[in-house]
């Protein structure tokens, strides 16, 4: 075999790669535009109405804080005029410098007592908008949150196949944290901004000098237009890199998780220039997008520095009384204090403005946010509760289908005048090949799809007439995906089972042939599982989730067979448990390997979403239909014609 040649970076390679772990990025552009900016943002303002009062507190606070801010500068430039006054009164005549008194508004004394009073107001209230601002924002968030879980408890299952996991997981947690962090900062800094920059053209306007108060704003429209300008470009930018991180998180979770067939299949060397492909665009991205967005500080910084340049000399000029050499008179009317009042006051309504520009992306990110989490407090719920007929306790797991029909599609039929009974003690097995639609029934038995037409009944009673967690509490369920969590394997067995002894525990793993196995394990049935039980093996997580139903005790059974993936011991243990499970229950297997269920009492035969056939094993054998067909090809090893 030739040696392969290290892959290089191309264009197609990149924009491959990027579409094959688009699922995995929850920050692309598409996600980051808002379809309707202003009914989100007055749809989420409209979150605050019941906290009208905690939000007028943080309003007060902010105007307040910006109004010590704005005229702080006034009194430190009228202690320096002071001051001044005082030192050039002593160089020309002697006299001593006095602080004067606190009921006199021009001295010394009362400006500083002053300006200390007004800042004590500004940390006051900064300390009140900041603190009252968390408690809203995290209010806020925490009910935002509560809903979304309450809106997934009650959303139909549809919504979750159609729906990734990761696709739900990114709107209740990523997307509502990009709320919570952008929504408190957002918001005051366009109340202060605002306040800001009017109070500080009104304190300049104020002095009457208004060739300085031009030389200290005329720069302040451009740094804001080319800030607006330049985070717009960056926008694109970053959103190209946090793709490029979504392919890059996806290709390293898909080679860490099946880490195992990459070395099977000697494809490391493949791996790792695939790797290098992404890390380099992800380089290439980043680079250009803190690129642009450095340089937007080194140009606000210059525009400053020459706001600052301009008022200075302008203010020197009018403090000299005359314009450099030219000789041209004008009036003394600047001092020191003045020109720092104009360098503050020009400081103050600069900085506002590129603050509010250096946002505009995290205010549209959150929109965007906000938007895709009111999507789902939108969708459509599943039909309430009916509970006309309620039932005080279990039943005795007597199951008809009268008339069913359903179909997922309006206008494509899927089970059409379907007929079934089955009592306690009757396996109902439910076969065909992969695709066929053998979860249906249990979708529509479970409720988590609602039938068209006809009734479904329990002992008789319409399942339509009974709240779903009422009819749920006679199943149990063992699927073929063994679903753990972590914590010990006393916990997982009595997941959803209250007031249970470690008795009536004992019992239920010894039925499910798995007792053994605990007490060989370090702590026995306190041995902790990692995430979804990877620290055993496949047939003992089985085992264990057979105890779980067994503790249940269920009246109706749903069985997904799943002893494809171990060994022959295990399985014989497998299906001695599902034997133990079984008895007096009514049992819905959907089957895999047709051999298992020869003895059902009725099995039920599907292709290609709907029913073909149904009968018992022997019964459907002499029929040599569909049924026969694929029950052969699991002996011969051949194929079915038609398959699907």
């Amino acid at each position: 075999m030739s040696k392969k040649a290290v892959k290089t970076v191309t264009d197609e390679d990149i924009s491959y790669f990027e579409k094959k772990y688009s699922s995995y990025n929850d920050k692309s552009d598409d996600k980051k535009k808002v379809k309707n900016a202003k009914g989100t943002a007055l749809r989420f303002f409209s979150l605050l109405k019941p906290y009208r009062v905690s939000v007028s507190i943080v309003c007060l606070a902010s105007i307040a804080s910006t109004l010590a801010n704005v005229v702080s500068p006034d009194y430190l430039g009228n202690i320096i005029n002071n001051v001044q006054a005082s030192i050039e009164a002593f160089a020309n005549n002697g006299t001593p410098i006095e602080f004067g008194s606190l009921t006199d508004r021009s001295s010394i004394l009362y400006q500083i007592v002053s300006l200390g009073l007004v800042y004590f107001i500004l940390g006051f209230m900064t300390f009140v908008q900041q603190f009252v601002g968390a408690g809203v924002t995290q209010k806020l968030v925490f009910n935002l949150r509560q809903q979304v879980n309450t809106k997934l408890s009650n959303l139909p299952l549809r919504y979750f196949d159609k729906n990734t996991k990761g696709e739900i997981i990114s709107k209740v947690v990523n997307d509502i944290e990009n709320v919570s962090q952008n929504l408190q900062n957002s918001f005051l800094t366009i109340l202060t901004g605002a306040i800001q920059v009017v109070g500080a053209l009104i304190m300049m306007l104020r002095t009457g000098n208004i060739l300085m108060t031009l030389a200290a704003v005329f720069l302040v429209p451009f740094s804001g237009t080319i800030a607006f300008k330049l985070a717009k470009i960056s926008k694109k930018w970053f959103s190209k890199f946090w793709s490029s991180m979504g392919a890059m998180n996806g290709h390293v979770e898909e080679m860490y998780t099946g880490h195992t067939l990459v070395k099977l299949f000697n494809h490391e060397k493949q791996s790792v220039d695939e790797f290098k492909v992404i890390n380099d665009n992800l380089r290439k991205n980043s680079f250009s997008a803190n690129m642009i967005a450095g340089i937007l500080n080194p140009i606000l910084t210059l525009f400053k520095n020459i706001n600052y340049v301009s008022v200075c000399i302008i203010g020197g000029c009018f403090y000299m009384g005359r314009w450099f050499n030219t000789g041209v008179l004008i009036q003394n009317t600047m001092k020191i204090g003045d020109i720092e009042k104009f360098l503050s006051f020009s400081s103050l309504f600069s900085q506002p403005i590129t603050s509010i520009s250096q946002m505009i992306n995290g205010i549209q990110s959150a929109l965007a946010s906000a938007e895709r989490v009111f999507e789902l407090l939108d969708e459509e719920e599943q039909s309430a509760d009916n509970t006309e007929n309620e039932p005080e306790g279990l039943s005795n797991g007597n199951v008809e289908f009268r008339n069913v029909s359903f179909r997922y599609k309006e206008d494509t039929p899927l089970i059409e005048d379907f007929n079934l009974s089955a009592s306690p003690g009757h396996i109902v097995a439910i076969v065909g090949p992969t695709g066929a639609g053998k979860t249906t029934i249990v979708n529509l038995l479970m409720r988590f799809y609602d039938i068209q037409s006809g009734q479904i009944l329990l002992d008789g009673t319409d399942i339509m007439t009974m709240s779903r967690n009422a009819l749920r509490e006679n199943f149990g369920m063992v699927l073929q995906d063994t679903w753990l969590f972590k914590g010990t394997i006393k916990e997982n067995i009595k997941y959803g089972v209250d007031d249970v002894s470690d008795e009536e525990i004992i019992a239920a793993a010894k039925s499910a042939n798995i007792h053994d196995y605990i007490m060989s394990q370090p702590n026995g049935y306190d041995m902790e599982l990692t995430e979804d039980g990877a620290n055993i093996s496949q047939g003992q997580r089985q085992l264990i989730t057979i105890a779980r139903a067994l503790l249940k005790n269920p009246k109706v059974l749903i069985l997904d067979e799943a002893t494809s993936s171990v060994d022959t011991k295990t399985e014989l243990l497998i299906q001695e448990a599902m034997a133990e499970l079984m008895k007096g229950r009514t049992s819905f297997v959907i089957a895999h390997r047709l051999s298992t269920i020869k003895n059902a009492d009725n099995i039920i035969v599907m292709r290609r979403g709907s029913i073909v056939e149904q009968g018992t094993h022997h019964e459907l054998i002499e029929k040599d239909g569909f049924y026969a067909n694929l029950y052969n090809s699991q002996f011969t090893g051949g194929i079915p014609e038609d398959i699907e």
